[in-house]
């Protein structure tokens, strides 16, 4: 029986020709139907989410793209995707970036490591970061400019900080993925009178 190491990497023959991609929260509102005095309590819960569409493809091309669905066995098995429009950061950060400070659930700020001159905006607000590998893989976003002082700065990201990491511990910003698991477990596709395929799925981020 064929075993298959998780999380996958997904195809790259083709990209994306549409994406939707959000964060998932879950805050509980109550309102005072005397006052309208309202009250929140926030949760845990901050999931990234993602529906992606593919071009039309021909069945050389679509292959890779089933097979690769045929082997997560539906929701059982994970793989790596991040957000397919902001995969290139808008800071000036280059070269090796490390956690300059222990990290802990719950955090949301990343003390950094980096060389660069004092001044750098190293990582602007939109920029994606991933921390920890393999199955262990978490996409943050930096909300706020990061400037360099010293070889080092602050992010403020979101969401917070969902595994403890160690000081050192390297942060990809070129290629920066989560680990997600598909929303359905069946599999479709759909192809026309020419055989040219099409295919769409969704997907969310594994805790």
């Amino acid at each position: 029986m064929a075993t298959y190491t998780y999380p996958l990497s997904i195809p790259t023959n083709v990209g994306f020709t549409q994406s939707s991609w959000k964060l998932m929260r879950q805050v509980a509102v109550t309102e005072s139907p005397f006052t309208g005095e309202q009250d929140t309590f926030e949760y845990s819960k901050a999931l990234w989410q993602g529906t992606f569409t593919l071009p039309p493809m021909l069945r050389s091309d679509v292959v890779q793209w089933q097979s690769f669905f045929m082997k997560l066995h539906g929701r059982k098995g994970t793989f790596l995707i991040g957000d397919p429009d902001a995969k290139v950061i808008q800071g000036a950060a280059t070269g090796s970036v490390t956690t300059a400070t222990a990290l802990s659930v719950g955090d949301d700020t990343v003390d950094i490591s980096i060389t660069a001159s004092d001044g750098t905006i190293a990582f602007k607000a939109g920029d994606y970061i991933q921390l920890g590998t393999g199955a262990d893989a978490k996409l943050h976003m930096v909300v706020n400019d990061a400037t360099v002082t010293g070889n080092g700065a602050t992010l403020d990201i979101e969401p917070y900080i969902k595994a403890d990491l160690s000081s050192g511990s390297n942060i990809d910003y070129t290629s920066a993925q989560g680990v997600f698991r598909m929303d359905d477990n069946n599999l479709t596709w759909d192809a026309d009178h020419v055989s040219k395929y099409g295919l769409t799925f969704s997907c969310t981020e594994v805790m």
